[in-house]
């Protein structure tokens, strides 16, 4: 070791030993290096730091490796510091992720802050020690399974008892999957044979538990045992189930060895689901509440995760009010394939798509695809990307353009339609038969401009004064060219790439899409939870979006105005 490193070794030892000395509570018994072993509350410790002078490194604590020594936040597998002490010492965490900032602490408030994290927790009544193991719940119970498999949980409704079915595929794969869920691959087939076969052997029960008290995790020193099931569903003390699941329970009747179990509390605002395999003496057809009481052999810990969309949208914030709406989306371009991708990431589940077109290489780079998909047509490539995203996914694909009489069979099956297609004459063409129809979906309108700087969102409720065909009327009722286009006539033909017979594409670059699509997700939310919003026109530039509300709407237009013809 150098001298400079000795010294700063030096005065982080002598630094360490004075903080702990001026603990009471605390007796220091050796050193070995870089960990100082001391005494606190009858057990022994370590205080384990590095000679680095890396800003960014806390002292971590060390307890002595206790079989029988189960308390919240200690690890329950031992880890080897180096040969000599492998399998001596266990971790506790004091520290959650950026609970503390190490590089704007000194040596000094590091180690003292470390401390006296130790204490407070050693000092936790027996109803804080209950609620920090409930918080550390998983880490415990899948640390006590020896099954290595992580199962599935497709719950979907939360907090109501249900039944679940059970799935396995060909390479071991086990999902749980609650009555009413269809999950898009759940009729494919390897070889012949379905991909995912029921498991009618394995009935699985979905259990919330509403009060969580005496709740707590296998530790190393006590498994879960038929005694915890009892405890929850026949709790005395405590009614650990509502009163409905209880009866439901009681209806339900069992003929197999094993069943399976997927509990759920609420600790802190969070859902935590676990789940068991349920062994019984013998396969007697009796009601589950009997066998759970008087038949139980043992209780076995999955390991088991959540993976509904329900669950994953709400884990990130999203709106859950869109799971159940029906989107018709009209184009599967590059506009159109970047809001597809973002609906079904922000809530949507069941979107239909319109469009003829085959991807080709031109279209590459600014598509959501990329090449994979290039000489498909764009729609079959996109339903099979969307539905990779999630099994909840369900995408109806059209190889077609959308005429007059298949948007009046569809407008009546959605809760919005989205048009994100680049004619207006299109666009203009089918806002008569919205209106003629009384379309009571919302419908919005989306279009880019050439260049790449303006883009434009127009929504629409039919019931409302106000459409598309407002945008090309001025107010002597007279036809004009789109009034919330930016460019002339001119610049945009400076934009356009010919490649004969007429055939013609837009250049706009890519942060156009990236820039409309996000501000079309705000408009959906707001407009489809809000059933009083006002028709609006929505013009986006790379510094602004300017909301202008219903000001496009003109009385003498010829669609929805009084200078119909």
């Amino acid at each position: 070791m150098s001298k400079v490193k000795r010294s700063i070794a030096l005065d982080k030892n002598k630094i360490a030993l004075e903080i702990l000395n001026s603990y009471e509570e605390i007796t220091i018994i050796e050193q070995q290096d870089e960990i100082i072993f001391f005494k606190i509350k009858g057990k022994e410790y370590g205080c384990y730091y590095l000679e680095t002078e890396l800003d960014t490194f806390s002292p971590v604590i060390l307890v002595k490796n206790d079989v029988e020594y189960d308390y919240p936040h200690i690890l329950p597998t031992s880890i080897p510091i180096d040969e000599e002490m492998a399998d001596k010492y266990r971790y506790v965490c004091l520290n959650e992720n950026d609970s503390t900032i190490p590089f704007l602490q000194s040596f000094e408030e590091k180690i003292t802050d470390t401390i006296e994290r130790l204490i407070h927790l050693l000092s936790l009544s027996d109803i804080e020690k209950e609620e920090e193991f409930q918080k550390e719940f998983l880490f415990y119970w899948n640390g006590a399974t020896q099954y290595p498999n992580m199962f599935s949980l497709y719950i979907g409704r939360e907090r109501i008892y249900q039944k679940l079915n059970a799935y396995k595929n060909d390479i071991g794969d086990i999902r749980f999957v609650a009555n009413g869920i269809y999950l898009n691959d759940s009729d494919k087939k390897n070889n012949g044979n379905k991909k995912w076969k029921h498991l009618p052997e394995l009935p699985v029960f979905y259990i919330p538990i509403t009060d969580k008290r005496r709740v707590v995790p296998p530790t190393r020193d006590k498994e879960w045992t038929a005694e915890d099931i009892i405890r929850i569903v026949y709790g005395k003390q405590y009614n650990r189930i509502s009163h409905d699941c209880y009866v439901k329970l009681g209806q339900v009747k069992v003929k197999t060895r094993c069943i399976g179990i997927v509990f759920e509390m609420e600790v802190n605002g969070n859902t935590i689901d676990f789940t068991a395999i349920i062994k019984f003496k013998n396969t007697n057809n009796d009601i589950l509440l009997n066998k759970l009481k008087k038949e139980i052999i043992e209780v076995i810990p999955i390991k088991s995760k959540r993976v509904d969309y329900y669950h994953l949208c709400k884990q990130i914030g999203n709106e859950t009010t869109l799971l159940d709406k029906n989107v018709l989306l009209i184009g599967a371009g590059s506009l159109g394939s970047y809001v597809a991708k973002e609906l079904v990431r922000t809530g949507v589940r069941r979107i239909t798509l319109y469009d003829k077109e085959t991807l080709v290489e031109e279209n590459v780079l600014r598509h959501s695809i990329g090449n994979y998909g290039v000489g498909f047509p764009k729609v079959l490539v996109l339903k099979c990307e969307l539905e990779r995203i999630h099994p909840e996914i369900h995408i109806e694909a059209v190889e077609n353009d959308i005429d007059k009489n298949s948007l009046a069979v569809e407008m009546d099956k959605v809760d919005l339609i989205v048009f994100a297609v680049g004619s207006s004459t299109v666009q203009w063409e089918l806002n008569k038969v919205l209106k003629e129809k009384k379309c009571k979906a919302r419908v919005i309108y989306t279009w880019l401009e050439a260049g790449g700087e303006n883009s434009h969102i127009l929504s629409i409720d039919y019931n409302k004064l106000g459409c598309f065909q407002c945008l090309f009327t001025n107010k002597k009722g007279e036809l004009v060219n789109n009034k919330a286009n930016k460019l002339s006539e001119t610049e945009v033909d400076a934009h356009k790439i010919r490649n004969g017979c007429g055939g013609t594409r837009v250049a706009y670059g890519n942060s156009v899409l990236l820039r409309t699509t996000s501000v079309l997700l705000d408009v959906i939310k707001k407009d489809l939870g809000v059933k009083e919003n006002k028709n609006r026109l929505i013009n986006i530039s790379p510094t602004t979006v300017i909301d202008d509300q219903d000001t496009f709407v003109e009385g003498k237009c010829r669609c929805c105005g009084n200078g119909k013809l």
